[in-house]
């Protein structure tokens, strides 16, 4: 009798320790799932902010030297993201991106046009998009051409918020995933 009440224990404890067991696994198998979400996530969001800087630098080429981009042709740039998005991923939500193109051009004295403080920016999508650091504490990066000129500084911010899986289990908030990329025209 005393051997079959160890044996009831046991399996009573092992049920406990096999409970706890199952729970941190479950953990690890969102948490993992979350993070694999979110870096394919970013790695189209890299790839694409990567790809429309590049555009936007070579815009002078395509268009007789004119620099000064507009609103029309940020508008532009969103679309193309949002079809190149809507194409690579199944559950693509429009209301999700958010998107912030950053311009600094500067006069032929090297000094920034407009003033510093009021780089041209388009803030364009649904979901709100601000850079880590603006373009503006980046000026000191854009090269001097061959005429001693500086080169027009470009940055591209995107911004998608993915769904919040292991946020929610930990009471967190992970659901933003950003990338930007800068470039200088030529």
């Amino acid at each position: 009798m005393n051997s079959a009440n160890n044996r009831k224990k046991q399996m009573g404890v092992f049920t406990i320790e096999l409970a706890m067991i199952l729970l941190a696994f479950s953990l690890i198998i969102v948490f993992s799932m979350d993070v694999v979400v979110k870096q394919t996530v970013k790695g189209k969001l890299d790839r694409l902010s990567y790809s429309l800087v590049s555009l936007l630098r070579e815009r002078s080429q395509l268009f007789d030297g004119d620099e000064s981009m507009t609103h029309d042709e940020a508008t532009k740039s969103l679309a193309l993201i949002e079809r190149s998005l809507s194409s690579t991923m199944n559950t693509f939500d429009i209301q999700r991106l958010g998107m912030v193109i950053e311009q600094q051009r500067f006069d032929s004295n090297n000094n920034p046009i407009p003033p510093v403080a009021n780089v041209h920016i388009f803030t364009l999508g649904s979901y709100s998009c601000e850079p880590e650091e603006p373009l503006v504490t980046k000026i000191d990066l854009s090269p001097l051409s061959q005429f001693d000129n500086k080169l027009t500084l470009y940055q591209v911010s995107l911004c998608y918020r993915t769904d919040n899986w292991f946020g929610n289990l930990a009471g967190e908030s992970f659901e933003r995933v950003r990338s930007i990329s800068l470039s200088f025209g030529r």
